[in-house]
């Protein structure tokens, strides 16, 4: 850098060498650079070793976030240099997508399927606010009761063709968050998932309802791996066990 610069960097003092006032800035200039090429250099090791540069990661929104986010948090620490692109869905299963398009996927599991790794077992309760009608029922409504209202489902795009339900008007919602909101502003009822809703059901704000059957649906939820060439690296393998991990367990 002296030649490069024509500058002098360094100036004896005795037998020590010592930066000069021009060295000691250039040298504030210089280290993240230096740290850089060190963050290279071990992300470039990693990869001759196989980890992964990115991971494709699929979940769908019903999965709960805490445990998603502590997953990640844990692989973020573990494998610093590896990227992590998530995608939410809503409702899919793995036949809805093609295989190429992840390395790690939190899906729907189809009735009937075998050898998946069920990781989440989704509880949708049947709720309305406390402003709604139907929560001011002392008896479970009847179906043609539950008809009078719309309901709120959760699905994505593809899904909202705008047919007409056996169970009634629905208001389709392309997120959880908007699901909730729609109901606790009264617009309609809804199966929704327990975990998110727990706090307003413990202040009053929904209730509820009391059905004679189907007040409460499980969406169970796998693990899938994609096998096309399969993701054996270390860093999706320690992110698939993470997420795996139930509640009750420590990360």
């Amino acid at each position: 850098m002296r030649e490069a610069v024509g500058i002098d960097l360094l100036e004896h003092r005795g037998r020590r060498a010592v930066l000069t006032e021009a060295g000691a800035a250039l040298l504030a200039e210089v280290t993240p650079l230096i740290e850089d090429l060190v963050r290279v250099e071990r992300r470039g090791r990693g990869i001759a070793r196989g980890d992964a540069v990115r991971i494709r990661l699929l979940v769908d929104t019903l999965f709960p976030k805490e445990r998603l986010f502590a997953a990640l948090g844990r692989i973020a620490k573990l494998y610093p240099h590896a990227e992590v692109h998530l995608v939410e869905t809503v409702r899919l299963t793995v036949q809805d997508l093609p295989a190429e398009s992840f390395d790690l996927a939190i899906l729907v599991i189809e009735p009937g399927a075998a050898d998946v790794d069920r990781i989440a077992d989704i509880r949708l309760v049947a709720v309305a606010s406390a402003t709604h009608p139907l929560s001011a029922h002392t008896r479970p409504p009847t179906r043609a009761a539950l008809a009078k209202y719309p309901f709120v489902e959760i699905r994505g795009y593809d899904a909202a063709d705008g047919k007409q339900t056996r169970q009634g008007r629905c208001w389709r919602m392309s997120t959880v968050e908007s699901a909730i909101d729609a109901v606790r502003h009264g617009l309609c009822y809804g199966w929704l998932p327990l975990h998110l809703i727990e706090a307003d059901l413990q202040t009053g704000s929904m209730h509820p309802l009391r059905l004679q059957r189907g007040g409460a649906r499980h969406v169970p939820l796998g693990l899938y791996q994609n096998e096309a060439p399969p993701s054996d690296d270390a860093a999706t393998l320690a992110l698939a066990r993470l997420l795996a991990i139930q509640p009750e367990e420590s990360l």
